[in-house]
């Protein structure tokens, strides 16, 4: 009875074009070839290339990683109450694309600056590309229910995402240090840390505007049209105890998926 309810802004709600399909899938393409390169990089950069102390570079992702607990429930409440002609999910594809690109080649700048504004300098560049990567990535999840109704095709969209998800992030691993080395050449890793960078960048921003323009929600019904009221969300996570060990298995797990990247590189230098 709620399907007869359903207002379809395009009645091509079942399968989708390969053009689409291969466009959703993209987006993560993007998301992780360009964020697997700060996940994995970032830490070695901080400490052998810009300088900056390992305990306070430590201290930083702990900050970042609790940060991450708080910003994905926010981007979500920002999702749910946003309206456009473009819909709900999809207009974030567009707005935080260039922020997101533009931040990620300020992470791997290197200004000269003393040890303490060094420090300023990754937290305000770190923290920020860490939570527009939220903005950027949690869309990709919330608009896969807009963009059909068809169960199978959801499987196939998110099949799809996942391998070339898979194939972003194991593309940058790969190629990042020899590039490095192509741009800077063996006694510059600044300089070519910094062209990697802005690589990636271009790779990503060119991507998602591909992505912004052939993914559509093509599915809208009444009560997605609705927003849940903010005051509402906060008395649905009161005393919600599986969403609150969920969050702490979450960050538990980032964590550690962090460390595991941030680490090998040290472990296979020295």
């Amino acid at each position: 009875m709620a399907e007869r309810t359903t207002l379809q802004s395009n009645k091509k709600t079942g399968k989708l074009p390969w053009n689409e399909r291969l466009s959703y899938g993209a987006s993560d393409f993007a998301c992780s070839f360009t964020f697997s390169l700060i996940g994995t990089y970032l830490m070695y950069f901080y400490t052998d290339v810009f300088g900056i102390t390992a305990s306070a570079v430590g201290t930083l992702m702990l900050v970042a990683r609790i940060i991450d607990a708080i910003d994905g429930p926010f981007w979500g409440v920002m999702i749910d109450h946003t309206h456009t002609k473009w819909g709900k999910s999809r207009p974030y594809l567009l707005w935080f694309n260039a922020p997101f690109t533009i931040f990620t080649i300020l992470c791997f700048m290197t200004p000269d600056l003393s040890m303490n504004w060094k420090i300023v300098w990754a937290y305000v560049t770190y923290i920020g590309i860490d939570v527009l990567y939220s903005a950027v990535n949690i869309p990709l999840t919330s608009i896969l229910p807009s963009m059909t109704t068809d169960p199978d095709e959801r499987v196939v969209l998110s099949t799809i995402r996942s391998l070339f998800s898979n194939f972003g992030g194991t593309l940058i691993s790969v190629i990042a240090l020899p590039l490095v080395t192509l741009f800077g050449g063996p006694n510059n890793p600044r300089k070519g840390f910094f062209w990697l960078a802005v690589m990636a960048a271009a790779v990503f921003f060119i991507i998602y505007l591909v992505v912004f323009a052939n993914v559509r929600e093509h599915v809208q019904t009444r009560q997605s049209q609705k927003s849940l009221p903010f005051k509402t969300s906060l008395k649905a996570l009161k005393n919600n105890w599986p969403w609150l060990i969920v969050i702490g298995l979450n960050f538990i797990y980032w964590l550690g998926m962090q460390a595991k990247n941030q680490v090998t590189i040290y472990f296979f230098k020295y």
